[in-house]
């Protein structure tokens, strides 16, 4: 997870912010950088893969009551914890992971709970990339990109977020070049899951156009 800042909301307008001035006046602590990031991995953990430990239902859609949420954390440690907590976090996510509709709120993407997903925006063509390391690059050139333990096949937007992705991984590491046009056209649709994370169901070894080393 990329560095994250405090969490801080403007006197005047309400708004949530990362500066220390808004609307000419200096804004108030909401959630310290440290808690912020435990708390955005922990949601996180809580909507893709294990709500049931939390208390969490989640719907077909992948939505949970955001007030569940908030009381299934609240009993592991953090009794502080408010909804306004878990919107702010949601509002400055920088890769735009959850989503809130109407008291609800959700995961984007990389769930192994199965729900189902809709995406508005599809993708034709452009090139998308994929970070991995060299040990596993034996069974993708023979079996292609599988989605593995989660729903969907996660690529993204940008050479540097896949270089991130792949450096979470142990061995060394390397991103790969993926032809969306050809992935298209063999049939498999490609749809944005949020600012720079773009899923498929699956990508052939006919798709990878190249195989950058970033060791």
């Amino acid at each position: 997870m990329a560095f994250l800042r405090d969490i801080r909301k403007c006197r005047v307008c309400g708004g949530y912010t990362e500066e220390y001035r808004h609307c000419g006046r200096e804004t108030v602590l909401l959630l310290p950088a440290n808690l912020r990031l435990k708390l955005s991995k922990l949601i996180s953990g809580i909507l893709r893969h294990f709500p049931e430990q939390y208390g969490v239902k989640l719907d077909s859609g992948g939505y949970a009551r955001i007030d569940d949420l908030v009381e299934g954390i609240r009993m592991r440690g953090y009794s502080w914890l408010t909804a306004e907590h878990v919107i702010a976090i949601v509002m400055l996510d920088p890769k735009g992971r959850f989503e809130l509709k109407d008291g609800l709120i959700r995961a984007r993407y990389v769930h192994s709970v199965k729900v189902k997903l809709e995406f508005n925006e599809e993708v034709h063509e452009g090139v998308l990339y994929h970070g991995t390391t060299v040990e596993a690059l034996k069974g993708i050139r023979r079996k292609g990109i599988l989605p593995m333990k989660r729903l969907m096949v996660h690529l993204s937007g940008s050479f540097e977020a896949a270089k991130i992705n792949a450096l979470r991984k142990k061995g060394r590491h390397v991103v790969l070049e993926i032809d969306v046009k050809k992935l298209v056209r063999l049939g498999h649709k490609v749809y944005r899951a949020s600012r720079d994370v773009y899923v498929t169901d699956y990508v052939p070894p006919s798709c990878i156009r190249r195989i950058i080393r970033i060791d």
